[in-house]
């Protein structure tokens, strides 16, 4: 006897939120990109989050909801420091660059955030933006 797990409904949400994102529709997908001082924030809420050592999930306290994308530490990986450099242009999401190391880097690394969403905002490194909008990763 095989058990069947459905993740669609879960994630049809994110799926959602994705496809208006990467501009199918026209300009509706406006409404699902955040102000970038309220992504700026969230992405700072959730590094924050992950730095203090708190688990992987929802970030707690923020104005909204905050769901984080991140395989590095949804494995378990410790954030030791991080400072949010700047803002890339983009007509999409919004995009900031990182400068982060993890426990086990041996430097820093500059990382691509990517911020989409009202409420819930969701953050994705590039990496798993890319695995979950279907563009690589």
């Amino acid at each position: 006897m095989s058990k069947t797990i459905t993740v669609l409904p879960r994630f049809f949400p994110l799926i959602a939120i994705l496809a208006f994102s990467l501009g199918c529709g026209g300009a509706p997908e406006k409404k699902y990109i955040p102000d970038a001082r309220t992504a700026r924030e969230a992405l700072d809420a959730a590094l924050e989050h992950w730095k203090s050592g708190e688990k992987h999930g929802p970030v707690e306290g923020f104005k909204v909801t905050v769901d984080v994308f991140d395989a590095r530490w949804q494995a378990g990986k410790k954030l030791e420091s991080y400072e949010i450099l700047n803002e890339v242009p983009s007509d999409g999401p919004k995009i900031f660059l990182v400068k982060m190391k993890l426990d086990e880097d041996k430097e820093e690394k500059e990382v691509k955030y990517f911020v989409v969403g009202k409420d819930p905002l969701l953050v994705f490194r590039e990496q798993d933006y890319n695995k979950a909008s279907g563009t690589g990763g």
